[in-house]
């Protein structure tokens, strides 16, 4: 599987740090036991006449979203990828997400997952809320942990 592109996002909360982070899905149901797990319901769409599909990017667009100093998730647009020297224009739209909902953030499409919790459409910031696996730590910075698997393999399969 080609990873996948990422969805952007603009933090404005100054109480949660995503800087190692990326949102590949903003998420409703029980990510415990990841039964009944879907996409937010968002009601604005991408432009179905702009979705441009390849390898990279399945869905054929990227969503935009920001978290703003109110701890909400706004929707804010749809930036439709595509190889250069082809542009395609991104559209704006403006979307406050309500409810219970699950932001899927990873170091990479390939590497570990935080699931970043949000209560009544307001984000969860005490860490001890989110989920984290795959060898992702809430104690330790994502480059921290990298480092940490690195030297774990290299003491397992290095010289002896």
């Amino acid at each position: 599987m080609t990873a996948q592109m990422s969805n952007t996002v603009i933090n404005e909360c100054t109480e949660a740090d995503f800087s190692d982070l990326h949102l590949y899905a903003v998420l409703t149901g029980d990510i415990v036991s990841k039964e009944n797990t879907v996409p937010y319901a968002f009601l604005q769409k991408a432009n179905k006449d702009k979705i441009n599909v390849f390898s990279a990017c399945w869905n054929g667009y990227t969503s935009k979203y920001k978290i703003t100093k109110n701890k909400e998730l706004v929707l804010i647009g749809f930036q439709y990828p595509a190889l250069l020297p082809e542009q395609i224009e991104p559209d704006e739209t403006y979307e406050v997400a309500v409810g219970d909902f699950w932001l899927d953030m990873r170091p990479s499409f390939f590497e570990g997952f935080v699931y970043v919790p949000f209560k009544d459409g307001k984000l969860i910031t005490n860490k001890n809320e989110w989920i984290f696996r795959d060898g992702i730590n809430k104690e330790e910075s994502i480059p921290i942990t990298r480092a940490n698997k690195l030297l774990n393999f290299l003491l397992k399969f290095g010289r002896p």
